[in-house]
């Protein structure tokens, strides 16, 4: 038989016993291995950073869930409480008619006073020859009041009034209209024209604009009056065309005058209980005093303000913005929400010691030793005020009962009663800490303080801007 030319190799076969229930020879006898399980580690650094993390989230929700506590510096200021109110200007004037139709030239400026039987104006049949339409004539003086007029206007101009606009317009017109007129005069009387010249038949101030309200008293005011959109008043020129009967001019004739505003009930009430105010006007800033009166026509309220000065001033204006100063105060400046409200022991002046060797301030105060014997002690405390009748001082010093004394006498005195003094809560140490406020003046959103008050505040200190947020001796930061 043929051999392959490789050798082959016999594989022995295992042998399994039938008796034994054994694994063959050389098999293990363990079960089969599953995956081995890692050991698990705590990572310290997690841990920390989880902790940390948990602690800043539970501050940011505490932090976010309670009242802020808003903090104010103290700083020097003002409170300037005033009423601004719009008035009706209310003269002794009369519109004068035209004596003949012509054309008008004026003799007397806007805002001149005239005499008895003095020339105003002069009235030409026809336009005369050689009058001045432009500025030809002007002389350096006229110029200068047309420019002080601008000046005026452009200083005080804002958008808000640009009413104004119409008031400027009629006091250039006048200056101009004043210029002109001279001018015009000089040449219908050089020229040899026909011409009338009219006269005043009683004295006064002239005035070349009128509305129809000179005769206005102030029964007559309305609320309706008070609005001035519908206002329109007319103004006379030089050279203008005036027929037999019109209006040639107004004459003041006294140099008193009124302003009519309207008041709220609660502004009635104020004003009510003054006889004199202080005002300024808007258009120029002037400041002067003014009687007040107030009255009511039917269910509405209003206060006359009468005055004797700057009348030719707003010669042309029927309505007026005006400033009543009511009241202001200078001093340290604090919110109105700083103010808290806390309970002294009040013990009467009398009582006050003032110890001879150290010049502190105190009481002689009486206690009971441990047999039971009472005696009077130097007790120093602090005065947090101090009026013609008592001291003000803190309930921690003393308890309620306890009983002061005087040098020398029997006289005593059981302390019960308390008094509130007003202040805030100063944080520049970092806690609430009550001191007194001296309160000069304040509004719903301001006081102003005294800066020399005992154990009071300073500028610059740091206080708390709503106390109702805090108590006394409450750490803030």
């Amino acid at each position: 038989m043929n051999q392959d030319n490789h050798t082959k190799q016999s594989v022995p076969e295992l042998s399994v016993s039938p008796s034994s229930g054994n694994p063959p020879s050389g098999a293990s006898n363990q079960p089969p291995k599953k995956g081995r399980r890692r050991p698990f580690n705590i990572n310290i650094g997690m841990v920390v950073f989880f902790i940390i993390f948990l602690y800043m989230v539970i501050n940011i929700i505490i932090y976010m869930s309670k009242d802020q506590i808003a903090v104010v510096e103290i700083q020097n200021g003002s409170i300037v409480d005033n009423g601004y109110y719009t008035g009706i200007i209310l003269r002794s004037e009369k519109v004068v008619a035209a004596q003949s139709s012509g054309y008008i030239n004026f003799y007397v400026g806007n805002g001149e006073k005239v005499a008895k039987d003095g020339n105003v104006y002069m009235v030409s049949a026809s336009e005369p020859s050689g009058t001045a339409s432009d500025f030809s004539g002007f002389s350096s003086s006229d110029y200068t009041q047309i420019s002080r007029i601008i000046s005026l206007y452009t200083a005080n101009y804002t958008d808000s009034k640009y009413s104004d606009l119409y008031t400027f317009k009629y006091d250039l017109q006048n200056q101009i209209s004043e210029a002109l007129s001279t001018h015009n005069i000089s040449a219908i009387q050089s020229g040899g024209q026909g011409f009338d010249s009219v006269a005043a038949d009683q004295s006064g101030i002239v005035c070349y604009t009128y509305d129809g309200m000179e005769s206005l008293t102030r029964n007559q005011i309305t609320d309706d009056m008070f609005n001035s959109n519908n206002y329109e008043k007319q103004q006379i020129v030089s050279n203008q065309w005036v027929d037999s009967g019109s209006t040639a001019y107004k004459l003041i004739t006294d140099d008193d005058w009124s302003i009519i505003i309207k008041l709220t009930p609660e502004q009635a009430r104020e004003l009510s209980q003054k006889t004199n105010v202080t005002i300024r006007f808007s258009k120029d800033n002037i400041q002067t005093s003014a009687a007040v009166e107030v009255f009511s026509n039917g269910e509405s309220n209003y206060a006359c303000l009468s005055l004797t000065k700057y009348m030719v001033r707003y010669i042309a204006d029927r309505y007026i913005d005006l400033e009543i100063i009511e009241s202001s105060a200078e001093g340290l400046k604090i919110p109105s929400s700083a103010i808290v409200y806390k309970d002294f022991y009040k013990i009467p002046v009398d009582y006050l010691i003032t110890d001879e060797d150290t010049s502190e301030s105190g009481f002689y105060k009486y206690t009971y030793n441990d047999s039971g014997e009472m005696s009077a002690v130097f007790y120093k405390t602090d005065i947090y005020a101090k009026d013609e009748q008592y001291c003000y001082v803190s309930t921690s010093d003393f308890q309620l009962g306890d009983y002061v004394g005087k040098v020398n006498s029997n006289d005593r005195y059981r302390i019960a009663e308390t008094g509130q003094l007003s202040g805030v809560y100063n944080i520049n140490q970092g806690y609430s800490i009550f001191r007194v406020v001296d309160i000069l003046y304040q509004n719903d959103e301001y006081c102003i303080v005294s800066e020399n008050t005992p154990y009071g505040v300073s500028q610059y200190d740091r206080i708390i801007l709503n106390a109702s947020q805090v108590d006394e001796d409450q750490i803030i930061y």
